[in-house]
């Protein structure tokens, strides 16, 4: 099954603390006058403050997190600790990925017993708890400085924090497919990507699944009874004949809504037939990610020969909300699903590069038209960046409505292949924020820009990329150059997010906006 990030609920528990005086009387324990004294006048107020509690936690949830039924521990003022709260509790937290306290005085020593005996459920502690949040988070963190508990000043804060965390579980869940042909780790076109696997799914709780790229391609055409080349007699993932009809109209949609089409149909069948294949194999390892190398796998000749690249692919994958990357950069595919789990929006990624200027010209700038560079100079010459890959996809505007697009060749003599092209001259103004993770997933650059326009869309191969002017060319290179050359990008500032989602996952954050 493909689980996308849409799909990822945050269940959050609401533990209830509160304590009930057995006897009439006032002291340093019980403060108050009059029926404030009376015994069961406790239990009153702290359903009040429960109810109180409860209902601003249900208005802050984040898109994607579910409130569960509450727990309510109580104890009396002869100050029981007894084991069947902690057999409660424990109950109540098989299914919960985060418990949010409400506490008060004389009952703290729950949350902190709790961090103890739970130490791996992440803790909230109620803005609204009085004095409660600071006593416990020092408590918590004097005896494990890595536990994990939030106290949030605010309820806004404690809804971004919610948030973060259920993009922290997006990112925990993530499965990458890598289909690859040389090693596991990288390709000859991007040593940038994770440099070590196991360190990642340690630190970040990815997990990476591996197939080999001649399998993936053996695949794209119908199963014969000896079995596939590289897996003679095995029964493999060949593409059916269902599917070839469907990748038939897959292509006639894609065809019939673009406003330019400058390939012909069986190529745009080709790349299709290789996006259903790849959903296929995704499906049946429980993958939500996907890569494979681009260069690497050229040059055993297969793409040529089969005339088609996986671009489309990358396209249709990014444009459903699922992550999926070109040159085997599993690096960009978790930043995608970082970006896509703060922002449900549908991502883009590519090779990403300021445009220099000094001494009153541009330096030359592989992939940008001398007119686009002459027009960037009448328009303003600073602080710009661009963006260039062919995997652009038509929901970069809203996640649910399809925008305007072309297809053209990949191949520029043989003209085979199909691309899909955006035309981001038609988005100037349009706020972005783009991100990616450091080779040891120690870091999260995150960067935020402004559309100014776009270049190569009448063009084939891989062309086509995104302009955008940043606050400070020179800060978001010192940045990003520890991240790496393919960044990723969503339309909108989700740089909030994205801070508060390194946070949780406990990185260095890179910030440039």
């Amino acid at each position: 099954m493909i689980k996308k990030a849409c799909d990822v609920k945050l269940n959050v528990r609401p533990v209830l603390l509160g304590i009930q005086h057995r006897y009439f009387y006032e002291g340093p324990c019980r403060f108050g006058k009059g029926e404030a004294l009376e015994v069961g006048y406790d239990k009153i107020m702290n359903e009040q403050l429960f109810d109180a509690f409860l209902g601003s936690v249900e208005k802050c949830l984040p898109e994607g997190a579910v409130m569960l039924d509450p727990v309510r521990i109580g104890r009396t003022d002869n100050w029981e600790n007894k084991e069947q709260i902690w057999e409660d509790l424990k109950a109540s937290m098989q299914d919960a990925d985060v418990a949010f306290f409400f506490s008060n005085i004389a009952v703290d020593d729950i949350d902190v017993e709790f961090a103890e005996r739970f130490p791996n459920i992440p803790m909230l502690v109620s803005p609204s708890s009085s004095f409660s949040p600071t006593s416990i988070f020092a408590a918590i963190k004097a005896k494990d400085p890595e536990r994990e508990i939030y106290v949030p000043i605010n309820w806004t804060e404690a809804g971004e924090i919610l948030g973060a965390l259920r993009a922290k579980k997006v990112i925990r869940g993530t499965n990458i497919l890598l289909a690859s042909r040389f090693n596991s780790d990288s390709s000859y076109s991007s040593v940038d990507t994770f440099s070590n696997h196991e360190k990642v799914t340690k630190n970040l709780g990815v997990h990476f699944r591996y197939i080999n790229a001649h399998e993936l391609l053996d695949d794209m055409s119908p199963a014969v009874p000896e079995g596939n080349h590289t897996t003679p007699g095995r029964t493999t993932w060949n593409i059916t004949e269902e599917e070839m009809k469907e990748a038939e109209a897959i292509a006639d949609e894609l065809i019939g809504g673009a406003d330019e089409v400058g390939v012909d149909k069986q190529y745009v069948i080709n790349s299709v037939k290789a996006y259903l294949v790849v959903r296929k194999m995704m499906d049946e390892k429980d993958c939500n990610g996907f890569t494979i190398p681009c260069p690497d796998v050229c040059s055993t000749r297969r793409l040529n020969e089969m005339q088609f690249t996986f671009c489309l692919a990358h396209s249709l994958n990014m444009e459903s909300g699922v992550p999926s990357s070109c040159e085997f950069d599993a690096n960009s595919v978790l930043s995608q699903q970082a970006l896509i789990a703060v922002s449900n929006h549908r991502p883009y990624m590519g090779n990403t590069s300021p445009i220099p200027y000094e001494n009153g010209d541009f330096l030359p700038i592989f992939g940008l038209s001398p007119e686009r560079l002459t027009r960037l100079k009448e328009e303003g010459p600073e602080n710009l960046y661009f963006m260039q890959h062919s995997v652009p996809n038509r929901c970069l505007r809203n996640p649910d409505e399809k925008g305007k697009y072309a297809l053209r060749h990949f191949a520029y003599e043989q003209k085979w292949g199909a691309v899909m092209r955006y035309d981001f001259e038609q988005d100037k103004g349009q706020v972005i924020t783009l991100c990616r993770f450091s080779p040891d997933g120690s870091k999260l650059f995150v960067g935020k820009g402004e559309i100014v326009g776009g270049d190569g869309y009448e063009l084939d191969n891989c062309n086509g990329l995104v302009i955008f002017r940043v606050k400070d060319q020179l800060d978001f290179w010192n940045k990003q150059k520890w991240a790496g050359n393919h960044c990723t990008l969503v339309y909108g500032d989700y740089t909030k997010e994205l801070s508060r989602l390194a946070e949780v996952l406990g990185i260095e954050e890179l910030a440039a906006y």
